[in-house]
């Protein structure tokens, strides 16, 4: 069997090892609402209290993911980082810090754009205590999304394809899933043990309506190019880290800071649009002219740090 069908194969894998993620938040998430509302409900556990079935669903995903993960890697047969293409980065103070600015600046930009043209309006006094778990957030979903979706499937897809092939293919993975939620609503009645299978089919129930999905969809594709090349070509997670951080800062610190005023979300596309998927994905031409305008500062650092190493090697 030749290395790229072996390649192949684990990336049928990784598919499979989802496949078995889902299957065990299936399975468990049922046990687990009963328990928790009966805890609940005996005064044990009140944090709990009232929380609906689709959120321990949820949580049995992201658990189950956690677990099963190292088990994957072993299946797969990924010892360390290195086979994925990960390599150590003695700048990876400055990648983080460059990928930051690089993506928050153009939205900063972007907004105070919106705001002057009343396509955004300020809202009142701002609590920028608030800005906190916002700061949080990015960091904790940035590190956790890059680690899957530039380290895992991108590094197994580089492995199984060409690279341009490898970045289009883990983009549109990238993109696809952050329209994947659980659903609010399952069937009207009581939790039973196939209530979790009942949420798969319902997976892409909270997406946006039409045209909205297909903008941010393109928005999160370009996106996952760039996260792609700047894992690539510095074979290292930092850059496309403080990228992604970047933008969720900026994107839910415009949410804080201003609202989106038209009345109709399609009543300015496909100039632009309201932001989708947790207010964090802008839509239209223009952010996607500003996520352009990202990339080629991220394709200049990138230009001047190589040329650097070249003269010094």
């Amino acid at each position: 069997m030749n290395s790229n069908s072996t390649h192949f194969q684990n990336l049928l894998r990784l598919f499979g090892y989802v496949g078995a993620v889902l299957l065990a938040a299936c399975i468990v998430s049922p046990p687990l609402y009963w328990a928790g509302t009966w805890l609940s409900q005996e005064g044990f556990l009140p944090l709990v209290k009232g929380f609906p079935f689709h959120r321990y669903f949820s949580r049995s995903v992201q658990v189950s993911a956690l677990i099963l993960l190292w088990p994957a890697f072993r299946w797969i047969g990924i010892r360390h980082l290195r086979e994925l293409g990960i390599a150590p980065n003695g700048r990876w103070r400055g990648d983080l810090i460059a990928g930051f600015v690089l993506a928050l600046l153009p939205v900063v930009l972007m907004g105070v754009i919106y705001v002057r043209q009343g396509i955004w309006s300020l809202r009142g006094p701002v609590d920028f205590a608030r800005f906190l778990p916002i700061a949080a957030s990015a960091a904790v979903v940035s590190l956790l999304e890059e680690f899957f979706f530039r380290g895992v499937i991108l590094g197994l897809c580089l492995m199984a394809m060409k690279r341009w092939s490898a970045l289009l293919v883990s983009a549109v993975i990238f993109s696809v899933v952050h329209f994947v939620k659980t659903s609010k609503s399952v069937s009207g009645g009581p939790v039973t043990w196939s209530s979790g299978f009942e949420q798969i089919p319902l997976a892409f129930s909270s997406a946006p309506p039409w045209p909205l999905l297909g903008w941010g969809f393109l928005s999160l594709l370009v996106a996952g190019l760039i996260l792609g090349v700047a894992a690539a070509r510095t074979r290292s997670l930092y850059l496309p880290i403080g990228l992604h951080a970047g933008w969720i800062f900026a994107q839910k610190g415009l949410e804080l800071l201003a609202k989106f005023n038209a009345k109709s979300p399609e009543a300015l596309l496909p100039w632009t649009g309201p932001n989708v998927v947790s207010g964090a994905v802008p839509t239209g031409l223009v952010p996607l002219v500003f996520l352009c305008l990202t990339w080629a500062l991220v394709l200049s650092r990138l230009r001047h740090v190589e040329k650097n190493d070249h003269r010094s090697a």
